[in-house]
């Protein structure tokens, strides 16, 4: 069961509201003249229905209309969506109104405001369609697995008038490759060869299967444990060696290696010598070491400033007693007599001291005295300079001892520390050791006769009896053939090339093809326009009745644009069958829409056939299938609406 079409309602952009309803099944006919607007009920119902784009034509619908509304029931529950006018020059659309229960009346455009997104729209239009969680996944190619949703079931719901008169084109939109893979792929879905226990068997199966990935990785790694323990024992007997825990002449032969480096891995590694004074010696000696230098330095210092000073008071002296040598040479410089009147140059007498005589007295006296302490400081510095260089000698002596202490130490430290990395690197091996012979069992046994692994094993042969690929195949085969006959049928109440031939769907073109005397012709073979809108016509009406009688979740409706147009003048005004010149092209006519009405009467309920067409039959059937003509100031948008 899937849903049809109630109604579509038009909002202009001052509130009015435009009704257009539809029968619940049957045959449903909206004619008129051309540029009325009986085209865009496709795009409107498509778009309602969450098509990505906005296809509407430019015109007069574009600047009158402000919302796109569609009533839809699916076995007593009911759906109303609609979607915005996004305005001229648009090509997407952004608010979605949705409601989902009985709809009484339907509401007023205020009342109407996004409640939802684009795509959410998609997936609930997919759920009230009654596709269930599906998933095809292609057995060749890269192609990702592709769940069916209602854009693919749509494909086959739309004859739009550039298809419906195609020759390449059996189904809409088909332009495209990714689509015409996608609705190849998804058909076996709708046509009911695979089911929703076949996707349910899928899932169960993908379970299965991600189990037994992880139980043979278990697997795997045993094997390899095993194959490589081997390599692993020999390497830990080596490493035994090295550390002297295990004679140089050791070999492995046989299993007994396990018995015997188990009692390696019980050594009492205790008994190696363990050393706590690691570095302190050889720091204290360094520190010790450092001191000395410190002392030594600072011992230099001294002696050299203080035989900086010696020499300097050398020099002083040696320039002063030249000076006073000079004096004395030429008779100037006399020794002091103490009598402070006599000038003590030329030691002429004077009443009263003279100033200036005063002056050089002082100054030749500070002479003597500046040379007589320079004579008494020299014994005392030079007994300093000799202390010094004694102390420097001392400790000189005490800094090369300290100094033969300390390579000492550094050698025995080293001594230390290579034994108590010994130490250590034992304790790890025997620990590595103990690991791996508790993980190692050469008389392990591989476990029950019947393992996990083919207990799973049989339980994916049993889910993949149920989903045989061979078995969908045949289903195919077999309901496409019934759809071909039911083809055939309808071919043989149209006066059509090929008719009574043997017709059938090729669904790796997604094509018509006659099976004939001389060989299989496809519809693009099939010459002139009128075979190719009927036999467009009679396929999407065979495959209808398939799918309301194995109640397939694809929508319970096919909206056919213009199925005459290969009979009717461009000009045709009433749609009358007078308007038509040639008597054949009238009875094609005429028994194409007696076929889609006898079609609709076969076809279980509910099945709705919307024909959107210029003819008027002046037949009490067809009159009573005419949902509304538009002619004259008739038209899907009232002329009398603003533009926006």
């Amino acid at each position: 069961m899937s849903f049809f079409i109630r109604a579509i309602v038009l909002y202009s952009h001052d509130g009015q509201k435009r009704v257009l309803p539809f029968t619940s099944s049957g045959l449903n006919i909206i004619t008129g003249k051309s540029k009325t607007g009986k085209s865009a009920i496709i795009d409107i119902v498509d778009y309602c229905l969450g098509r990505g784009s906005y296809n509407i034509a430019e015109g007069e619908i574009r600047r009158r209309v402000s919302w796109y509304g569609l009533h839809l029931e699916n076995a007593g529950d009911e759906v109303f969506v609609a979607r915005d006018n996004p305005g001229p020059g648009t090509s997407t659309g952004s608010k979605v109104y949705y409601q989902r229960g009985r709809v009484e009346e339907y509401p007023d455009l205020e009342e109407i405001e996004k409640n939802i997104t684009g795509s959410s729209l998609k997936t609930l239009m997919t759920q009230f369609a009654g596709i269930a969680e599906n998933e095809h996944r292609p057995t060749t190619g890269t192609r990702d697995p592709l769940s069916a949703n209602i854009s693919h079931a749509l494909f086959m719901c739309f004859q739009p008038q550039g298809i419906i008169a195609s020759k390449d084109q059996l189904f809409n939109r088909m332009n495209d490759t990714f689509r015409m893979l996608a609705l190849r792929d998804t058909l076996p879905y709708f046509l009911g060869a695979v089911d929703e226990d076949h996707f349910r068997h899928l899932a169960e199966l993908d379970e299965l299967r991600r189990k037994l990935r992880l139980l043979e990785a278990q697997e795997a790694k045993k094997l390899q444990a095993v194959e490589i323990s081997r390599e692993r024992v020999v390497r830990l007997v080596n490493e035994g060696k090295r550390l002297a825990l295990i004679p140089q002449d050791y070999q492995v032969i046989d299993d007994t290696v396990f018995d015997y480096l188990t009692q390696v891995g019980s050594t009492d590694i205790d008994e190696v010598a363990i050393y706590t004074d690691f570095g302190e010696t050889v720091a204290q000696l360094e520190q010790e070491r450092t001191a000395l230098w410190g002392r030594i330095s600072e011992l230099n210092q001294d002696r050299k400033a203080a035989q900086s000073y010696v020499s300097a008071q050398s020099e002083f002296g040696r320039e002063v007693s030249e000076q006073r040598a000079r004096l004395s040479s030429i008779g100037m410089y006399k020794t002091d007599v103490g009598d402070k009147t006599h000038c003590p140059i030329c030691s002429a007498k004077h009443d009263q001291p003279i100033a200036a005589v005063e002056d050089i007295r002082k100054s030749l006296a500070g002479v003597d005295e500046q040379l007589s302490s320079v004579h008494k400081e020299s014994p005392h510095l030079q007994r300093h300079i000799n202390s010094l260089d004694n102390e420097i000698e001392r400790l000189s002596a005490e800094l090369r001892e300290t100094s033969r202490e300390l390579r000492a130490a550094i050698a025995s430290d080293e001594e230390a520390k290579a034994a108590q990395e010994q130490l250590i690197a034992r304790a790890r091996y025997i620990g590595r050791l103990t690991n791996l012979l508790e993980t190692i069992s050469p008389s392990e046994e591989d476990g029950p006769e019947e393992s996990e692994i083919d207990q799973i094993k049989v339980m994916i042969e049993a889910v993949l009896s149920k989903i045989r690929s061979e078995e969908v195949e045949s289903k195919m085969d077999t309901f496409l053939d019934l759809i071909g006959q039911k083809m055939t049928d309808y071919s043989n109440r149209l006066d059509l090339e090929h008719k009574g031939s043997s017709l059938r769907l090729d669904i790796k073109k997604l094509t018509v093809v006659a099976n004939t005397e001389d060989g299989p012709i496809p519809l693009n073979r099939m010459g002139s326009g009128e075979n190719w809108v009927g036999y467009h016509v009679l396929a999407h009406l065979a495959l209808h009745w398939w799918f309301r009688r194995r109640s397939r979740p694809v929508p319970a409706f096919l909206i056919l644009d213009q199925p005459t147009q290969a009979y009717y003048p461009a000009d045709a005004q009433d749609g009358s069958l007078e308007e038509i010149e040639v008597d054949e092209d009238r009875t094609a006519v005429l028994s194409l829409f007696r076929l889609m009405f006898d079609a609709c009467k076969e076809i279980e309920f509910p099945f709705q056939l919307i024909v959107l067409d210029h003819a008027h039959l002046r037949e009490q059937w067809f009159e009573d299938a005419i949902v509304e003509e538009w002619r004259g100031d008739s038209a899907l948008v009232p002329y009398d609406w603003p533009i926006s």
